[in-house]
C-alpha cells in the first residue's frame, strides 16, 4: 500500500511538467545606434551586429527609428518548429556598460509567445527617448531571443543522437531482396519463354504439324506472360521500397538537424572551465552570482 501511495503522489508531481515547454535557444543579437538630430527630428543611426559578434540566425532587425520618444523596431524570426514559441527580451547598454531595461509598462508589441507570424513584427520601447538616451552618444541595443519548446513533440531526445541503425533499416533491405527476386524469377520465365518459342520456330520450318508446335507456342506465351507480372511486380515493389527509405532518410536527417540544433553538445570533463556570472533583476533588489563547472 505505501508503494502505491508513493507511486500516486509521484505521479501527481511529475503529470504538470507533461507538455511543457523549455528554453531551447537563447542569442542576443548586438546593434550599435546613435540618436542624431536631423530637423529637430530624433533619427536613429544605426549598423548591423557588430563585428566581434557572433551572427544570429533566429532573429533579423530590419529598422530602427523613433515614435514620438519611443525606440520602434521591426524585425522578423526565424520560422520554428510546431508548438514551439518566442520570447524576446531588451536591453540598451551605454557606452560606459551601464545597462537599461524597459519598465513591462512601456513594451507595446509582439514580444511574448511568438509562434505563429514571424515577419514584419513590430516593437516599440515607449519613452525611451526621454528615460534612457541623449542625442549624440553611441548606445548598443541587445535583442535576446528564447525559443521555448518541448523535444519530446519532435521524436527527438538530447540523451541520445538520433540513429538510422541496420536493424530498423532490415524492412527496406527485405524490399529490396524481394524485388530484385522477383525480376531474377522472372528472367528465368524469359529464358524458358525464349527456349520454348525457338522450340516452335524449329519445328514450323521442319514442317511438322500444327499440333506437334503449338504446344511450344503456347507455353512460350505463358511463360512470357509470367515474366512480365514477376517484373512489373519486383520494379513496383523496389519503387514503394525506395520511396519508403527516402521518406524515413529524410525524417533521420532531420531529426539529426533538430538534435544538433536543440542539444548542447558534448564537453570532455575537465576540459571546462568555472564560468562566473554576475546579474542584476531589473526592477528588483538584489543581486545574484552563478558559478558553473
Amino acid at each position: 500500500m505505501r508503494v502505491f501511495l508513493f507511486g500516486l503522489a509521484l505521479c501527481s508531481l511529475l503529470r504538470p511538467l507533461q507538455g511543457q515547454h523549455f528554453p531551447l535557444l537563447e542569442e542576443t543579437l548586438r546593434i550599435q545606434f546613435e540618436v542624431i538630430d536631423e530637423g529637430g527630428q530624433a533619427v536613429a543611426g544605426w549598423s548591423n551586429i557588430s563585428p566581434e559578434a557572433p551572427m544570429v540566425s533566429s532573429i533579423s532587425v530590419h529598422n530602427l527609428s523613433f515614435i514620438d520618444a519611443g525606440l520602434f523596431i521591426t524585425f522578423s524570426l526565424e520560422k520554428t518548429e510546431k508548438e514551439f514559441y518566442y520570447q524576446i527580451n531588451l536591453s540598451i547598454q551605454d557606452e560606459d556598460g551601464a545597462l537599461a531595461y524597459p519598465a513591462a509598462w512601456s513594451i507595446k508589441g509582439e514580444h511574448q509567445h511568438i509562434k505563429k507570424e514571424f515577419d514584419g513584427l513590430e516593437l516599440l520601447w515607449a519613452n525611451a527617448l526621454e528615460e534612457i538616451l541623449d542625442f549624440n552618444r553611441p548606445y548598443t541595443l541587445l535583442l535576446t531571443t528564447r525559443l521555448f519548446g518541448d523535444l519530446a513533440q519532435l521524436g527527438v531526445s538530447c540523451e541520445k543522437r538520433p540513429a538510422f541503425t541496420y536493424r530498423e533499416q532490415l524492412p527496406n533491405y527485405l524490399g529490396l531482396a524481394t524485388g530484385l527476386g522477383l525480376i531474377g524469377i522472372g528472367q528465368v520465365f524469359k529464358a524458358n519463354a525464349d527456349e520454348d518459342y525457338q522450340q516452335y520456330l524449329t519445328r514450323w520450318q521442319d514442317g511438322n504439324s500444327t499440333d506437334e508446335a503449338r504446344p511450344y507456342l503456347e507455353a512460350a506465351r505463358s511463360k512470357d506472360n509470367t515474366y512480365k507480372i514477376l517484373a512489373i511486380t519486383g520494379i513496383a515493389v523496389l519503387s514503394v521500397d525506395a520511396v519508403g527509405y527516402g521518406f524515413r532518410f529524410f525524417k533521420y536527417k532531420k531529426r539529426v538537424r533538430q538534435y544538433e540544433k536543440y542539444c548542447p553538445k558534448d564537453e570532455a570533463p575537465g576540459n571546462k572551465s568555472p564560468a562566473w556570472r554576475l546579474s542584476a533583476r531589473p526592477g528588483g533588489a538584489g543581486v545574484k552570482i552563478v558559478a558553473r563547472f
